[in-house]
């Protein structure tokens, strides 16, 4: 067991870390609070195939903006680069406060966008900040912590509305995100440090080494089309299937989540520390593909036991084919970047697709 004085020697740049851990905190709490009222407003306005939308906006606009953050964090500093992301992010919320529901998916291309800029420059800080023998460690709890803020928004926007009024969800977003940008600008660092150009990769050879994983793919976009539907479309699909009140889905659905977070992390450890790999596989493929029975029952047990045997299954998943990419490819990040990118790829299209197939049918 490592205790916490132990770990606290590892932290090499307090200012990059901290910055990196309490951003992700605020900012997922923030993003808790107003992404699920997001999805219940364009679902009551314009259906589900345009909350699937949203995600398709948010996901293609993150993807291009997060390569350009590596650049902006050498031209502008961590400081600079950071706020504007943050900036962009309220700016969105702004938007959604004036603008028709119908105009949502637009406008998480900004969000999006704003995303890109922000996250991977926390994920860098936090890098810079630990030391490089605990640098994957810290980015699991890193990454944990972010999820259990994002379901902790979920709870407290569940009391916001009980309170004062879903009509009050983005005007709290916007405060605590601003108060926050505000103290972002005075704890992050403002040193421009240097990154490492890489040169460019053609199309040959992302082909080449896609071709090294074949019996991936399939995996991978299952994976990543299940993550996507759980952004937006499953909430909204789960406000149509059980009828509750935006409210007590919120609590249902961080319940879920939270039962999630905690059996995928004893689930792997306890079977992944035995080698049964292939256990693994297959138990948390099943868990996966228990999304297809949501269509056929209204009960809101059986509903929320599939989310968490969703979020079971992709958080076992994901760095399973990882580690599986990485050995297969070339070079480990080439088969890591790859995995990601066919992921993010597939939870874009994968709600529209599913949502313009029920149109469909």
């Amino acid at each position: 067991m490592v205790d916490g004085l132990e770990m606290s020697k590892t932290i090499v740049d307090k200012r990059s870390f901290y910055t990196a851990m309490l951003s992700v905190v605020v900012v997922m709490i923030v993003s808790g609070i107003v992404s699920p009222h997001i999805s219940i407003k364009v679902l009551e306005a314009n259906g589900l195939l345009w909350v699937s939308l949203l995600t398709l906006g948010f996901m293609s606009a993150r993807a291009f903006s997060s390569i350009l953050h590596a650049e902006l964090y050498e031209l502008l500093s961590a400081r600079i680069t950071g706020a504007i992301g943050l900036g962009l992010i309220l700016l969105s919320y702004i938007l959604y406060i004036i603008s028709s529901p119908i105009l949502y998916p637009a406008i998480k291309l900004l969000e999006g966008f704003s995303a890109g800029l922000f996250w991977p420059l926390m994920q860098t800080l936090l890098v810079v900040g630990v030391d490089k023998n605990w640098r994957s460690r810290w980015l699991s709890i890193y990454f944990l912590v972010g999820n259990i803020s994002g379901y902790a928004g979920y709870q407290i926007g569940s009391l916001i509305i009980q309170f004062w009024g879903s009509e009050s969800i983005l005007y709290t977003g916007i405060i605590i995100g601003l108060s926050y940008l505000l103290l972002y600008i005075i704890i992050s660092p403002s040193t421009r440090y240097p990154v490492e150009k890489r040169g460019g990769i053609s199309f040959r050879i992302i082909l080449r080494e896609t071709s090294r994983i074949p019996e991936l793919i399939p995996l991978v976009f299952l994976v990543g089309g299940v993550n996507g539907l759980l952004k937006d479309y499953l909430f909204a699909y789960a406000k149509v299937l059980t009828g509750f009140t935006e409210a007590v889905l919120r609590n249902y659905w961080s319940i879920a989540g939270y039962t999630g977070l905690i059996l995928s992390i004893v689930f792997s450890h306890m079977l992944e520390a035995q080698g049964h790999t292939r256990t693994v596989l297959v138990i948390s493929i099943s868990a996966v593909l228990s999304v297809i029975i949501l269509p056929i029952t209204s009960n809101p047990l059986i509903v929320f036991t599939v989310i968490t045997l969703c979020i079971i299954g992709i958080r076992t998943l994901r760095p399973i084919l990882r580690g599986l990419a990485s050995n297969k490819t070339s070079k480990p990040e080439m088969g890591i970047a790859l995995i990601n990118s066919l992921a993010n790829i597939s939870a874009g299209i994968t709600p529209f697709l599913i949502a313009l197939f029920s149109i469909i049918i």
